[in-house]
């Protein structure tokens, strides 16, 4: 008869560290008029006037894109009734910055040259996928380290070799929150550094 195999499962966690290499950051104009064509004809002047000083500072136009452009009427509701106010066109663009250095003063010039909103900011590392690898790498070891310590403590001989190893969902990187303001001087952004984590699920057997 067929001895029952015994297993534990265990949580193996890795991180690394490092300084952040580039960003993106995402801004609005937005613009109001009762004629529709005039709204669009602010909204698309603004835009290109943020574009233009973009540009000026070294952002490739590769590097901006449009993430979102709509146009929607606006009404006012008194005693009841529906009243038309004025039309709204919104344009966000999602801007890449690939000097970090930079952000605090692409954030000023954009709000200087007509921009209405700057939604947020969020860093990234260029080579993120091969550090991961090393975090991933740091969990499976950290998994092992724990299943070594349960089979010390229950006096059990641990198979080293992992009957199943799950791979969880990586972590994402929360963006940095700007004040939406005129601002009379480039924000101070303090990237820090960043925290790539992996986490695995990892089935020993032991006897």
């Amino acid at each position: 008869m067929c001895e029952q195999r015994q297993t534990m499962i265990v949580t193996g966690n890795g991180a690394i560290h490092a300084e952040p290499d580039q960003g993106t950051i995402q801004i609005g104009i937005t613009t109001h008029a009762e004629q529709l064509t005039d709204a669009q004809a602010e909204n698309t002047e603004r835009s290109k006037s943020v574009v233009d000083r973009l540009t000026a500072l070294g952002i490739q136009q590769s590097e901006i894109q449009t993430s979102h452009f709509s146009v929607s009427p606006q009404y006012d509701y008194i005693d009841g009734q529906q009243r038309f106010r004025n039309y709204e066109v919104q344009h966000q663009l999602h801007v890449t910055v690939k000097d970090i250095s930079k952000i605090g003063e692409i954030i000023d010039a954009a709000v200087q040259s007509s921009a209405t909103e700057v939604s947020a900011v969020q860093f990234g590392i260029s080579n993120s996928s091969e550090l991961y690898e090393h975090a991933l790498s740091k969990a499976v070891q950290n998994a092992q380290t724990h299943a070594k310590a349960l089979a010390h403590e229950a006096e059990v001989v641990l198979n080293q070799v992992p009957l199943h190893i799950q791979e969880e969902a990586g972590n994402s990187v929360m963006p940095y929150p700007i004040q939406m303001a005129k601002m009379s001087a480039a924000p101070g952004i303090e990237p820090g550094t960043l925290e790539i984590q992996a986490t695995v699920t990892v089935t020993y057997s032991y006897r």
